[in-house]
C-alpha cells in the first residue's frame, strides 16, 4: 500500500479541491502553508517527468507518491521553493483525460492536465496498486473511469469497479465545508 504526500497550495478551497476531502485517510500527509522540509517521497507527479509507462518500478521501488495541488501557474514557483532534493519526477502517460470540469481564464491549462486525485489514482494504478477508494470522495469518479477505460486497457491496467464509486463519508455542503475549514464547531 502506498502513502501519499500532497502539498496543498493556499489557493485551494475545500469546495473545489479533490484532495482536502481525503484528509481523514491515514495514508495521506497533507502539507499546507510552506515547504518546511524536503519531500520524503520516492516520486513526484509532474507534467514534465518520466512517463510512468516507462518507469521501472522493480529497479526503483516506490512506497510514497508526492503531488503538488495548485493552479498550473504556481507549480514552477512552488517547486523552486522546495528545500532539498526534489524526488524523481514522473508523469501520467498520454491518452488519459480529466473528468474535472475546469477551464483556466487565460486558457493556461496544459494538455493532459488532471485533477490531483485523478493523477494520484492513475500513478498508483501504473505502479501496481488499483485503489478505487482514492476516488471515493471524488464526485466525477465514475465519469473519469469511463472516459479512461480504453486508455487503462491499452496500458494493461484492467480492474472492474463497482458503481457507484462516489461514496463520500460526509455530504458535501456548505456546513461540512465550513467545518473542514474550522469555521464552525461540530454539533
Amino acid at each position: 500500500m502506498f502513502s501519499y504526500e500532497i502539498f496543498v497550495d493556499h489557493g485551494e478551497t475545500p469546495n473545489r479541491c479533490t484532495i482536502l476531502p481525503l484528509a481523514y485517510r491515514s495514508d495521506f500527509t497533507l502539507l499546507k502553508k510552506k515547504f518546511i522540509a524536503p519531500l520524503a517521497s520516492d516520486v513526484l507527479l509532474h507534467p514534465d517527468g518520466l512517463s510512468l509507462h516507462e518507469f521501472d518500478r522493480i529497479q526503483n521501488p516506490v512506497s510514497t507518491i508526492a503531488a503538488i495541488d495548485c493552479v498550473w501557474k504556481r507549480l514552477d514557483p512552488l517547486l523552486r521553493s522546495l528545500p532539498g532534493k526534489t524526488p524523481l519526477k514522473v508523469k501520467i502517460p498520454d491518452g488519459f483525460v480529466t473528468a474535472y470540469p475546469r477551464v483556466a481564464k487565460n486558457n493556461a491549462d496544459p494538455d493532459g492536465g488532471f485533477a490531483t486525485i485523478e493523477a494520484i489514482f492513475l500513478a498508483a494504478a501504473f505502479l501496481g496498486e488499483w485503489d478505487i477508494t482514492l476516488l471515493r470522495e471524488y464526485y466525477f469518479a465514475e465519469d473519469f473511469l469511463n472516459r479512461n477505460a480504453d486508455a487503462l486497457k491499452h496500458y494493461g491496467i484492467q480492474s472492474p469497479f463497482e458503481s457507484p464509486v462516489y461514496r463520500p463519508l460526509l455530504p458535501r455542503n456548505s456546513q461540512t465545508r465550513r467545518l473542514s475549514r474550522g469555521r464552525v464547531s461540530p454539533s
